[in-house]
């Protein structure tokens, strides 16, 4: 019993640690180049009529 209360602490912070962290600054980063990437859409070469 103790080793798996020991294993489900040592998941749930490695969660808090390393997988959470990582998800917060992927959605940081893509709310930035979406923002980023709006103005150019305006340059972008227009298709031939």
């Amino acid at each position: 019993m103790l080793a798996i209360a020991a294993g489900a602490a040592f998941v749930g912070l490695f969660a808090l640690w390393v997988i959470v962290p990582r998800f917060v600054l992927r959605r940081r980063n893509n709310e930035s180049a979406s923002m980023t990437m709006a103005p150019q859409e305006e340059f972008a070469p227009q298709a031939a009529d």
